[in-house]
């Protein structure tokens, strides 16, 4: 039986889900809340990794303001290995300080890190890359992305070009198989899109990466100098105790870093990428929302409480608590209404939602925030 003690997994909690506003709020993020049926998006995330690895070996890293709400949605998850950001300092410094904390306890671990807001339709074949990913972490110095086979030419999201399968390392993987990976693609327009898509060289960029601590404590070292000095401190002292302090220390001399992609994957030789096909979807927008839950045979998507009259409408997303909604003839809409907020929306118009919260900010209607 393969030995897994030193595969790992970090839960990357977050993400400030302006664009599922007004339910997605600062004090209760997106992935704490209930947008697909029973269980909120991080539990779904948590479940996603059983049988995979060891439950001890499951890490969480959040903001501290989440820390006890995280607690009591994943009451299987080890108390110190929930880790609480003092502030927001983008996706390199998250993983980086996660994977800094684990390599003080096993400087032999390989980790995979998974987005609380990710939505997978095929867990089995999501095992069967995860594990095949953190086969090949494991096995050298290499930054591995599992991206995406794109399913249609999403203008949406980032894409990695793919060279030449590395069959040394598709063996190491046993399923699945590695590709050296060429450059990344900021999202592009619909016709680049296409081209894409038709071409078969390249994949969505779902940030679903995986390497060892030590190979992306050197990736940061060379590429990434401020958030490896960080790092690197946390790595060195997390076992001395007081781990909340050692970050707030930490994160206070820290300035902006950017995301994981610019601060290292755009940069390092050493990316490989094993291809998933697995029913992912981001859950970025009420639209996903929408597309993501059972419809009735109008198109009208609702959640269990909301009780809806229809006259002559279609195409509906509707969430509005212990509430009647009447809707007449109207159609394609998103209606969400959380008491002290109502957002009418346009379906084809929610990645838009995120400017009412940027202009709340401006506004300083904080209470809605």
């Amino acid at each position: 039986m393969e030995n897994t003690d030193n595969f790992y997994a970090v839960i990357l909690a977050g993400g400030g889900g302006t664009r599922l506003w007004p339910a997605s709020r600062k004090a209760h993020p997106k992935h704490l809340l209930k947008l697909l049926g029973e269980k909120t998006l991080i539990q779904t995330t948590y479940d996603r990794l059983e049988g995979l690895l060891n439950p001890e070996n499951i890490y969480v890293i959040t903001n501290k303001t989440h820390i006890d709400e995280v607690k009591k949605q994943l009451p299987e998850v080890s108390e110190k290995n929930i880790v609480g950001e003092p502030s927001a300092k983008n996706t390199a410094m998250a993983m980086g300080a996660a994977s800094a904390v684990i390599h003080a306890s096993n400087p032999e671990a390989s980790i995979i890190f998974l987005a609380a807001d990710h939505v997978i339709k095929n867990e089995e074949r999501f095992k069967m890359n995860a594990l095949a990913a953190l086969r090949v972490a494991s096995s050298g110095d290499h930054i591995v992305a599992v991206g995406i086979k794109p399913e249609f030419p999403h203008t949406g999201l980032g894409y990695i070009k793919i060279g030449k399968e590395i069959e040394e390392l598709s063996q190491v993987a046993k399923k699945g198989f590695v590709f050296k990976g060429i450059e990344f693609k900021e999202k592009p327009n619909l016709v680049t899109a296409q081209s894409f898509v038709a071409s078969g060289q390249y994949l969505w960029n779902a940030n679903l990466y995986c390497w060892s601590t030590k190979t992306i404590l050197k990736a940061l070292e060379e590429y990434s100098p401020e958030v490896y000095k960080a790092v690197s401190e946390i790595a060195e002292k997390a076992k001395d105790g007081n781990l909340e302090k050692l970050l707030d220390d930490v994160y206070s001399k820290l300035g902006s870093p950017n995301s994981i992609d610019y601060e290292v994957s755009e940069k390092v030789k050493n990316l490989v990428v094993i291809p998933g096909d697995f029913g992912w979807s981001d859950v970025g927008d009420w639209k996903m929302v929408y597309d993501l839950n059972p419809k009735n045979m109008h198109g009208v998507a609702s959640d269990d409480q909301t009780e809806v009259v229809n006259i002559n409408s279609k195409n509906l997303l509707i969430e509005a608590g212990e509430k009647l909604v009447a809707v007449v003839g109207v159609e394609d809409l998103v209606i969400i209404d959380t008491g002290d907020a109502l957002l009418i929306a346009k379906n084809d118009k929610t990645q838009d939602v995120k400017k009412v919260v940027e202009k709340l900010k401006e506004e300083e209607k904080d209470k809605y925030l």
